[in-house]
């Protein structure tokens, strides 16, 4: 005799790939919301404590972060080289306001909270050259291929982990960290993670300067993938399989944000309130 529950997976088992695909956006969009929420305590507490200069509190607490963001640039100009890339300066403490454009690139005038800019990488290349775009592209997404590392790196330094291991005993008892591993290391880990995923995400003007190659990155890879379906080198139910495994990595890395988030945000919520009063 099958139970409610044996059922009711049941019936959610053709659906359930589809669900964990969907839920790679769900929790984005949770993650976004709980960032922009401690974001907006941490303002909350550098303006009681230091007025107006305490608005920069958030982008300091973030330097690791910008850091490895602008340094993720670097690394990805240098890698062109051979192609006639040069670093003509890196910036990491100079904060400066961003001007927000319009589509005919005249200064446009905001009512909401004024962007800064913490960091800067400028370099020069070749004009018109076809690699000249793939290295604006890979340059301008390297801080997405750098904090991603770095965070994995960071899971296994506090956890003893490797992120893409869901970490179940025997009796599938959720382990938080591997038997034996150091306690200390939950010290500075989750405020370093935290800071390397809040730069993790490439700027607007980067997204800018990689728009051709990831455009057309993404163009290439659908149409091979359409290509594969077609002449029968690959089915539909093999394509759901890999997307299936790869969302399931993807969320079990955003739980882990979301839990840290959510953590810092009951943090600074409670140390804002104590200011109001």
């Amino acid at each position: 005799m099958t139970t409610p529950d044996a059922r009711l997976m049941q019936q959610l088992a053709p659906y359930l790939p589809w669900l964990i695909i969907v839920a790679v956006f769900v929790l984005f969009a949770l993650l976004r919301a709980t960032r922009k929420g401690l974001r907006q305590r941490v303002d909350e507490i550098g303006y009681r404590l230091f007025g107006e200069k305490g608005l920069l509190v958030w982008f300091w607490l973030n330097a690791p972060g910008v850091m490895l963001h602008e340094m993720s640039h670097a690394i990805a100009v240098l890698l062109f080289t051979p192609f006639g890339f040069r670093i003509t300066s890196v910036t990491f403490f100079r904060i400066k306001p961003v001007v927000q454009r319009d589509a005919r690139g005249r200064a446009m005038q905001s009512r909401h909270r004024q962007s800064l800019q913490l960091g800067e990488v400028q370099y020069v290349r070749p004009q018109g050259r076809f690699m000249s775009y793939v290295g604006d592209g890979l340059s301008g997404v390297a801080p997405l291929f750098g904090g991603t590392a770095a965070f994995i790196f960071l899971y296994w330094v506090a956890t003893g982990y490797n992120l893409w291991d869901i970490p179940l005993d025997i009796n599938l008892h959720l382990q938080i960290l591997r038997p034996g591993w150091p306690l200390w290391t939950l010290i500075f880990a989750p405020y370093l993670i935290l800071t390397v995923t809040s730069e993790l995400w490439p700027s607007s003007q980067d997204w800018k300067g990689a728009r051709w190659f990831v455009w057309t990155f993404l163009s290439i890879t659908i149409l091979a993938l359409l290509a594969f379906w077609y002449f029968h080198h690959i089915k539909e139910t093999d394509i759901l399989a890999i997307s299936t495994f790869i969302a399931s990595r993807i969320n079990f890395a955003l739980l882990i944000l979301l839990v840290l988030d959510l953590a810092f945000l009951i943090v600074a919520d409670v140390i804002a309130r104590a200011l109001r009063h």
